[in-house]
């Protein structure tokens, strides 16, 4: 059997696609499947090759291990870890540049690829250098098309970085994919890309947010007064279990169904999604939870409030988990608001995630670039991101601390957010006034009321 380097070149031009991504954050996967499944809607004929650098061109236990670090530092809404991981991505350039090299240099020949699409930050110059070589053995005219992932800020380092210390040669065959940057004040979009990336604007392609083909359906829609369904999935008989006991004290009658609950949403009632994340942070996440309920208890106009909140997967037969935390307190909880609703929900594809995030007056997120890009895409109500950052006793927080609990280039993605669309930060101890406004509560009634405004409880 010939070596793929050594096997004769296609006659015909390749319709073989790789596309390159990593398991070190969510929206890189996400931002993958969104390419991949704008390039099948385009030729669905088209064969695709998916490679994750971490999985399949790391040493697989390393690689897990990294892909673990952060998925933990997630969790536990570890921003300091979350700045090591990244900071940690200088060394694995040079550590597994050999790995990347070779492994893009024998994927590209096996299959004889077409086209590249990269939608993770490292390996860059490893990648374009056997793209060169593919070029010239194979007579190809292939270019890296380079997605970033995160919005281009000045502080997207982890994807520029590696971009500005390209050589010519590799520079000339990369293409960088990217919506609009921003812009500090008198700075020129040409400016920008020189000082970031060494490159010049006309070496940039600018694109449409690239989302996944569910939030193209609501891209352009507008928010109709009718009733909408909403559907959550669930994986298993405790999942359901859980969903169940969250509801039970509400007026909600939704469908159950095999693996999946759907809820008709009359236009009155208001709907808020919490989504701290693929991994979400744990304790921020009831807290949320807690305050708003302290919320809708305290309200005199008893508005019909439902709270999606994603906890991520139950196990079977896992004794703790957020999702078993949020069902436990809401059906515990004394005096519960029967006109506020709170519905756990675990992991979901999109086409579930984008009708919740276009019908939500809401979203509490955090601030990764695709999460971003899917709120520009779709949502029609108020977008707050979450900050890690904590609450000093009798001080309030500035704008500067509050992105200061929010990993560099995430608080660069919240700053484009709130330039864009006038997002906020927010944290479960801080957002009160806002909050107390979205249920339309009387502010005069909850300052008479000292409980409100202690602050809630570790959940660690």
């Amino acid at each position: 059997m010939r070596h793929p380097l050594n096997s004769d070149p296609s006659p015909a031009k390749s319709k073989k696609l790789l596309i390159i991504t990593s398991s070190g954050g969510g929206g890189l996967i996400q931002a993958a499947v969104a390419k991949e499944q704008e390039e099948k809607a385009r030729d669905p004929n088209i064969e695709i090759i998916k490679r994750d650098v971490m999985k399949d061109w790391m040493h697989k236990r390393f690689g897990q291990y990294c892909v673990n670090r952060w998925n933990n530092a997630q969790l536990r809404g570890d921003v300091a870890a979350q700045r090591f991981c990244a900071w940690a991505q200088n060394y694995a350039e040079y550590l597994f540049w050999p790995n990347f090299f070779f492994c893009t240099l024998y994927t590209l020949f096996k299959y004889d690829v077409g086209r590249v699409i990269d939608t993770q930050p490292i390996g860059t110059s490893a990648i374009l250098l056997a793209i060169r070589i593919y070029n010239q053995r194979r007579n190809k005219e292939v270019r890296l098309e380079k997605v970033l992932v995160d919005l281009p800020t000045k502080l997207a380092t982890h994807f520029f970085t590696p971009i500005k210390k390209l050589s010519r040669k590799n520079r000339s065959f990369l293409k960088l994919i990217t919506v609009a940057p921003l812009l500090e004040e008198g700075q020129t979009s040409e400016e920008f890309w020189q000082t970031n990336c060494s490159l010049k604007e006309e070496e940039i392609a600018y694109e449409d947010v690239y989302v996944r083909q569910s939030f193209r359906k609501y891209q352009n829609l507008p928010r109709v007064e009718e009733t909408m369904a909403l559907k959550i999935r669930y994986k298993n008989e405790e999942e359901l279990g859980l969903i169940k006991n969250a509801i039970a004290r509400t007026a909600l009658k939704p469908t159950f169904r095999p693996d999946e609950v759907e809820f008709l949403i009359p236009p009155k009632d208001k709907v808020i999604t919490i989504l701290l994340g693929s991994q979400p942070a744990n304790e921020a996440t009831l807290n949320y939870v807690k305050k708003f309920l302290q919320i809708a208890k305290e309200s005199e106009i008893k508005t019909k409030t439902h709270l999606f909140v994603f906890c991520a997967d139950h196990l079977k037969e896992q004794k703790s988990s957020l999702f078993m935390k949020v069902s436990d307190y809401v059906a515990k909880l004394k005096e519960y608001p029967k006109h506020f609703s709170v519905i756990p929900f675990s992991f979901q594809n999109d086409d579930v995630v984008a009708p919740l995030f276009f019908r939500s007056d809401l979203t509490c997120t955090r601030s990764g670039g695709q999460t971003a890009m899917e709120l520009m895409c779709v949502s029609r109500g108020e977008i707050w991101i979450h900050s890690e950052a904590k609450k000093k006793e009798g001080e309030e927080l500035t704008l500067e601390e509050l992105l200061s609990g929010i990993p560099g280039w995430e608080a660069a993605n919240a700053s484009y957010l709130q330039k864009i669309r006038g997002a906020k930060i927010s944290t479960p101890e801080t957002f009160a006034s806002e909050g107390r406004r979205l249920l339309r509560i009387d502010p005069a009634q909850m300052a008479q009321n000292p409980f409100f405004e202690r602050t809630i409880e570790s959940t660690a």
